[in-house]
């Protein structure tokens, strides 16, 4: 049987797609496979390949090409096209087409040169040291990885075991049983050190791999991934967990931990102590359903929403404990993320109840009067700036100026002053609508901002007012104000303008009606004084009769005998601020005591300082305790110095102070009286007022 006859068996019984040309490349005849793959139309570009090297066909040799040809349902297919001629007696008959089908042969090598590259950049790139060994433990190939832990370079480890290289001599016999372990086909993962070339050592994770072809282990990697990073995190971790656990513990602030669900996990002891619940009490219940606002418990819902969605907020507001009382607190919301994800919250309360009163206090005094609780003048000068700024009209304003307060200080006590002035402040308060606004300016003044007020609404207002005062007393003293009243007359009008208006409309009034009032007052002081103590006022009595006789024999006019006698009844008029328990106190003053009386005649100086009709008396009154040789009291005042009725007053109170009772000491004789008047003339007393008084008034008194 010869080639040919072999040619025509494949060209019946092949797998392979055949097509059979004659000598002028006509098909003639195709097989099974061809023709259930292929038709003619797709082979025209082979024939004319087959034409184009058919000098190589005539000398009988196979041509071989590779091409996509595509099947009758329109796939594409790899394929290896030879071309074998068919020679007969050294004649060329044609030829045969064989197309070959390597598509899956192609894809497999294409996906295996695919791997093989993924592998050598995994390799080449890993993070992790890579070494691959042959089955006699040496090293064959290293990544670069492998040089930076352990400080090799390839060149000088290549051929050498891994194990001798990394590994301590009491640690080489346990890693060399690893390898070999790995050498027999099985998986090695253990952890621990291996050793640089330096020396230096460093956790590992390693891995061996073994290599296995056609079931005969080859060789291995070994895979070392470094846990040194993740063991010191893992112990810095573990450290900051001991330091938050016993800052969680023991810091002063509340501090609660929640789930995504809003549910309570955990709570330190400060949160127990500050909103009264236990853990047993709340875990696993809603954190808003416990820790509500005043606001209720929507706000806390949102705050905890916000929170979740990884917000870090910081807000102060009320909540309330177990027992229904609220905590105001400054609350800090703290997500807990845990790998870019939200797993929950920290809610941390600090207590600042008490620095929220002190704010409140802070913010109430800064805006109200710390004697009488009202607004003060900042609160007023706000509020008609508000009023300039919104135009508002009307708006009308009242001041009122509280009359007789210095003759009140003066006569009882700064005490007895404020006292009368909160009285004042409740009447006014007594005609404030809802939206006015009363506030002490300061001193003796006050204001009234009355919104929507015309001028003739304010001024009715003012005469109530002083109806209320007219039917009121205080301390048995009438009193009095003086008053300024109107309203802003356009919208575009300052209020400081109507201000100033108001207070000038007040000052005009005052000066009509404080000087009467003074007077009245005034009465009311010497009939108080004379009321607390019977004594004192026999006593201004006498001293006043002597003065008066004094007077007459020094031949003075009937002026001056009139101020003396009244000066010498006014003397003692300071002692009406003097505690009445210190006046009537038997035996020995103590120092303190002693310097409260010694006040009584700067007192009465002031009180009638503050009336027109006496204030020429007030230096009288002033220095009749001051003595000729400059050694008495308040001033020191030294002979001439001292005004001439003072000197006749202290004469006089000398002597009646001497003969009659007194609850400190025993009443003394007349001539026992003037033997002591005798005794300091020209130190305590003027002389020539002594001389006046022993040889001519007491005689005249005597006789009389």
């Amino acid at each position: 049987m010869g080639v040919n006859t072999d040619y025509e068996m494949l060209f019946l019984a092949s797998g392979h797609a055949i097509i059979k040309l004659d000598e002028k490349f006509n098909v003639i005849e195709s097989n099974d496979t061809f023709n259930k793959h292929f038709d003619e139309s797709g082979i025209k570009e082979d024939i004319t390949s087959l034409q184009a090297h058919k000098e190589h066909l005539l000398k009988g040799e196979n041509y071989l090409s590779e091409g996509i040809r595509i099947d009758k349902k329109g796939n594409e297919h790899d394929v290896v096209i030879t071309f074998i001629p068919i020679i007969r007696e050294e004649t060329f008959h044609g030829a045969y087409v064989i197309y070959k089908d390597i598509t899956k042969e192609k894809c497999a090598t294409q996906e295996l040169k695919r791997q093989m590259m993924i592998f050598e950049s995994l390799f080449k790139n890993s993070s992790d040291a890579i070494v691959r060994i042959d089955k006699e433990q040496r090293i064959i190939e290293v990544n670069e990885n492998f040089e930076n832990f352990f400080g090799y370079s390839f060149e000088e480890i290549k051929g050498k075991t891994t194990d001798r290289l990394i590994s301590k001599d009491d640690e080489l016999k346990h890693n060399t049983d690893l390898t070999l372990t790995l050498l027999k086909g099985e998986k090695v993962v253990v952890e621990g050190k291996r050793y640089a070339k330096d020396g230096s050592a460093k956790d590992y994770l390693v891995q061996g791999v073994p290599i296995v072809l056609d079931g005969e282990v080859i060789g291995g990697y070994g895979i070392f991934t470094s846990v040194h990073a993740l063991k010191e995190a893992t112990k810095k971790i573990a450290a900051q967990k001991v330091i938050f656990e016993a800052l969680f513990r023991n810091s002063s602030d509340a501090i609660i931990r929640f789930d995504t669900e809003h549910n309570i996990i955990e709570i330190n002891d400060n949160f127990t102590t500050l909103f009264g619940y236990t853990l047993e009490e709340i875990a696993n219940k809603k954190l808003d359903d416990i820790l509500i606002s005043n606001g209720g418990g929507e706000q806390t819902v949102e705050l905890t929403k916000r929170v979740l969605n990884g917000e870090r907020i910081i807000f102060e507001g009320p909540r309330k404990g177990k027992n229904d009382q609220y905590v105001f607190a400054q609350i800090k919301g703290v997500p807990i993320i845990e790998d870019g994800v939200v797993i929950g919250g920290y809610g941390i309360y600090t207590n600042i109840t008490e620095k929220k009163r002190a704010e409140e206090k802070i913010l109430y005094i800064s805006y109200h009067d710390q004697l009488t609780g009202m607004y003060n003048r900042r609160f007023i000068e706000e509020k008609m700036a508000e009023f300039d700024q919104n135009r508002a009209m009307p708006v009308a304003l009242v001041m009122a100026d509280v009359n007789g307060l210095k003759l009140t200080n003066d006569a009882f006590g700064h005490h007895v002053g404020d006292a009368l002035l909160k009285r004042m402040g409740e009447i006014l308060e007594m005609h404030c609508r809802e939206g006015d606004f009363l506030a002490r300016l300061g001193g003796d003044e006050f204001v009234i901002l009355m919104p929507n007020t015309q001028a003739s609404q304010a001024e009715h207002i003012v005469h109530q007012i002083m109806e209320t005062c007219n039917d009121a007393q205080f301390n048995n003293l009438n009193i009095s104000m003086s008053f300024g009243s109107d309203a802003r007359s356009a919208p575009d009008e300052p209020m400081s303008i109507l201000f100033n208006r108001v207070e000038n409309y007040m000052y005009r009034h005052k000066l009509i009606e404080s000087p009467s009032f003074r007077g009245r007052m005034f009465e009311t002081i010497i009939k108080t004084l004379h009321e607390k103590n019977k004594r004192e006022e026999r006593h201004s009595s006498r001293v006043s009769l002597y003065c008066e006789a004094i007077g007459n024999a020094m031949r003075l006019s009937k002026r001056e005998i009139q101020d003396l006698k009244t000066a010498g009844w006014l003397h003692d008029i300071g002692k009406i601020a003097i505690n009445e328990s210190i006046l009537n106190k038997e035996g020995k003053l103590t120092r303190d005591e002693w310097e409260s009386i010694k006040k009584h005649p700067e007192i009465g100086y002031r009180i009638l300082s503050s009336v027109n009709e006496m204030s020429d008396l007030a230096n009288c009154v002033l220095a009749h305790h001051e003595r000729f040789d400059g050694l008495g009291y308040p001033k020191a005042l030294k002979g001439e110095e001292i005004p001439l009725m003072a000197r006749i007053i202290t004469v006089a109170d000398a002597f009646d102070a001497m003969t009659t009772a007194r609850t400190y000491r025993h009443i003394r004789t007349k001539e026992e009286a003037i033997d002591e008047i005798l005794s300091h003339s020209g130190t305590q007393f003027d002389p020539i007022i002594v001389d006046v008084f022993v040889n001519h008034v007491l005689k005249q008194l005597i006789e009389a």
